[in-house]
């Protein structure tokens, strides 16, 4: 941690530059590489962009409703820590209410966070962002336990799309989403257990990469040799308007030396020399079909990537997606065992009391997690690794898999969310999210690209899959699209710059 914590971006990747930096003087409408290069150039202060960071925050708080806990006093006195030579001096920075941030405790969108016990570190990602110059203002709201691909929750309101408040931002890392995606900060820290960074992203227009299993520091997999089921199906990492931005923070925060899964080979500056074999499915896992705009969405893209030269063709699932999807839903309802140890230990909250404490969905999924075995669950993640060799086998004949990140466009708000009956829940959830957990299971890296907008002016991003460690395939493509189809500068109808 000591090596990755270094103040430069050469001595973090040595020899290799950061992506360039723009010399924009609108310091709201940059990108967190250009403002830190601000900072660096003494242009702005650390301290007069976190007040503005917090100016935003305060003037679309009460519409979007994007922080469960603000740490606005604890930001300004980091200040006076922060080296200004650092990758991202200065920029400010929110932290999904899931991970650590010391001295403050975690609210997992619950009202069992009375329960939690503050932090006494930060959790080793958090800690690398702190030392490489972001400074922490805020924890963003997310669902109840993350398990919800919106964020509506009993305890924390309703956080709302900044595209449309009418319609969800996404989830689990809705707060995040919608803060970057109006404004108030050009880079947000999130994580994706069954696309939570790319559904978010998708919504709000903006960049989100889910990296390979283990790619970045403080992933776990497995723990003495045994699965670790938050890292094994989760990755944490960000949510940004600008694709250097996401390039440039993996450069930072993947795992470097002996312990790295995968060669950390360069920062990615720019699109691929190569041109590349994409191949594209347009129906969900489960075998539902995307609604028309999402079909759109997929169509112009295919289009933009054969003008592009790129080599294009149809393919199929290459195993039973329903049967997929149904092994991923038992391990994703088992999961909520792992949820009930993040309690301090010895807190027994007997069901009754339980029940009036958390939402129907999480107290649905807690009940179901108990009856589902040890074995069934091994049985499970025994056909998951099945599915996953049939799935990368794909990428034998293909570089680049290309389809929808959701079904449909940004539902509204009361679609989806955790107050609902499981059955009506359940049914609505297999209509709307039906790609992302894929990548998940398997362990291989997707992102999702702002590559369309509905005519209500609603975001449709498009994911783009690679094999196991083809992060930076990703990041390439993605640079040459963002290039000939620029979103960053596309603004919502709530945009908080234009508040203050």
């Amino acid at each position: 941690m000591k090596t990755l914590g270094m103040a430069s971006a050469a001595t973090l990747v040595p020899g290799i530059p950061f992506a360039r930096a723009a010399t924009d003087t609108d310091f709201a409408a940059m990108d967190a590489t250009a403002l830190a290069a601000a900072i660096r150039a003494r242009k702005i202060s650390p301290l007069e962009a976190l007040n503005a960071a917090i100016a935003r925050a305060q003037a679309v708080e009460p519409k979007l409703n994007i922080l469960s806990e603000d740490l606005y006093e604890r930001a300004r006195k980091h200040v006076a820590a922060i080296d200004v030579a650092a990758p991202f001096a200065g920029v400010p920075m929110l932290i999904k209410d899931e991970a650590d941030v010391a001295g403050t405790a975690k609210h997992f969108g619950s009202k069992l966070d009375k329960m939690m016990p503050p932090a006494t570190a930060n959790d080793p990602l958090v800690d690398l962002m702190e030392k490489s110059g972001f400074n922490i203002f805020g924890r963003s709201t997310m669902p109840e336990f993350g398990i919800l691909p919106t964020t509506e929750t009993l305890a924390y309101g309703i956080t709302r799309n900044p595209w449309s408040l009418d319609h969800v931002p996404g989830g689990s890392s809705g707060g995040a989403a919608a803060a970057v995606a109006s404004g108030v900060i050009p880079v947000a820290h999130g994580s994706d257990g069954a696309g939570s960074l790319r559904i978010p992203a998708s919504n709000c227009g903006l960049v989100g990469l889910k990296p390979s299993r283990g790619r970045i520091v403080g992933d776990r997999p497995f723990i003495d040799g045994k699965r670790n089921v938050g890292s094994f199906l989760g990755e944490s990492f960000c949510l940004s308007r600008t694709v250097r931005d996401t390039a440039n923070m993996l450069a930072l925060v993947e795992m470097k030396g002996a312990q790295a899964p995968y060669q950390p080979l360069r920062t990615v500056t720019g699109p691929p020399k190569k041109r590349l074999r994409i191949g594209y499915i347009m129906n969900g896992l489960g075998g539902h079909v995307p609604s028309p705009e999402v079909q759109e969405s997929i169509t112009k893209t295919l289009g933009l990537l054969r003008s592009q030269r790129h080599e294009v063709s149809e393919l199929q699932w290459p195993f039973p997606g329903e049967a997929f999807v149904e092994d991923f839903t038992l391990i994703y309802t088992a999961r909520a065992r792992e949820a009930k140890k993040m309690l301090p230990a010895g807190a027994e909250i007997p069901p009754a009391v339980l029940k009036g404490l958390v939402e129907p969905a999480s107290f649905s999924m807690s009940m179901m997690s108990d009856e589902i075995t040890d074995e069934a669950s091994e049985a499970a993640y025994a056909r998951i690794e099945g599915y996953s060799k049939a799935y990368f086998s794909l990428f034998d004949k293909i570089d680049i898999l290309v389809t929808p990140v959701l079904l449909k466009p940004p539902v509204r708000i009361g679609e989806i969310n955790g107050s609902l009956p499981v059955s009506v829940l359940m049914q609505r959830l297999n209509h709307y999210g039906d790609y992302t957990m894929l990548q998940n299971a398997s362990g291989g890296p997707a992102i999702s690209l702002p590559m369309h907008w509905t005519k209500d002016g609603l975001p449709v991003g498009v994911q783009f899959a690679g094999r196991l460690g083809a992060d930076y395939d990703l990041l390439e493509l993605a640079f040459e699209l963002e290039a000939v189809r620029p979103w960053a500068s596309r603004r919502p109808p709530l945009w908080a710059p234009a508040l203050v």
